[in-house]
């Protein structure tokens, strides 16, 4: 059965960094990292980013700004594998495809005309959508920076709401943005160097054949995605799915793929301890805020639909 759409909303992919990482990171925490804090949960993660967007809300309407939830994420259904260098899950990719990662046209037609933030957006004046997006973002007043494990820098106002509203969940926005930046940036980078690892590569020769054989003649799980792209009829999507689960079943791909994803985690994890540790015990310690805020806001917006239909 076809999941719900999943929507995503142009203003808030554009104007806020949200969220500890990549979807498509691991985050049991099982392995030879089992040392380290858990990782949050997909779910728990999305609890997370709905409290930062509510208190982004909450900010912005000190400063003015009446902008308007977001559509929720559905949460029904099973929670998507991990797949962040190749899909495993043969039973989960013949059932919902990719799951939430890739959407039908008809849900992508959905997501832009339930854009309740980007319609708020677009009908400001130029004057006051400036004014809005210094209020959002801080106007690059007081930036702070972060070098990330692969060299890059990242840096983010102190000011504005996002950088509010970080700061109210997780208790300091400086302490958290560097150790959120590097612990993502731990992640992106261990799997850069997964990617390129000589098993990986040379096990990605047999997954390959099998996935010509099938009619899908990529290199890797990487390019069949993105020539799927992140729309596509239900049954196109299933078809690429379960082609890359299992012709990483078949050839022991997937076997060479935990092995060397958790081999290079783990190393980049053990370059940055402190960072890595913090980020992940100051998410876990938000839980219990998160949810208390996520849970009010229900229950607020629900009273207030109540009081109008009457």
């Amino acid at each position: 059965m076809r999941r719900p759409a999943v929507l995503s909303l142009l203003l808030l992919g554009t104007l806020t960094a949200c969220g500890p990482g990549p979807a498509s990171a691991p985050v049991d925490g099982s392995g030879p990292s089992a040392e380290l804090p858990r990782q949050v949960t997909a779910d728990e993660l999305a609890t997370l980013r709905r409290a930062e967007e509510i208190l982004e809300r909450r900010c912005l309407a000190r400063a003015g700004f009446d902008v308007p939830a977001a559509p929720e994420r559905d949460r029904t259904g099973p929670e998507p594998p991990p797949m962040a260098l190749v899909l495993t899950d043969l039973a989960y990719a013949r059932e919902r495809g990719y799951g939430p990662r890739v959407r039908t046209p008809e849900e992508t037609t959905r997501l832009h005309e339930d854009d309740p933030v980007g319609d708020y957006v677009r009908g400001l004046t130029p004057e006051r959508r400036a004014q809005a997006l210094r209020a959002w973002q801080g106007g690059g007043a007081d930036t702070i920076e972060v070098t990330l494990p692969g060299g890059m820098t990242t840096g983010r106002s102190t000011r504005g709401c996002t950088s509010e509203a970080r700061g109210e969940l997780y208790g300091d926005f400086r302490t958290w943005f560097g150790a959120d930046a590097v612990d993502r940036g731990v992640t992106a980078l261990a799997l850069t160097r997964a990617q390129a690892d000589p098993a990986f590569t040379e096990a990605l020769r047999g997954w390959a054949e099998c996935a010509a054989g099938r009619g899908l003649p990529y290199a890797s799980p990487r390019r069949l995605r993105d020539a799927l792209g992140d729309s596509a009829p239900e049954a196109k999507e299933i078809e690429y799915a379960v082609t890359e689960a299992r012709c990483a079943v078949e050839t022991g791909l997937a076997e060479v793929a935990a092995e060397t994803e958790e081999r290079h985690l783990v190393k980049e994890r053990a370059r940055y301890p402190a960072d890595v540790t913090r980020a992940r015990r100051m998410r876990l310690a938000a839980l219990t805020k998160a949810a208390r805020i996520v849970r009010d806001d229900s229950a607020s917006r629900h009273h207030t639909q109540r009081g109008h239909t009457r």
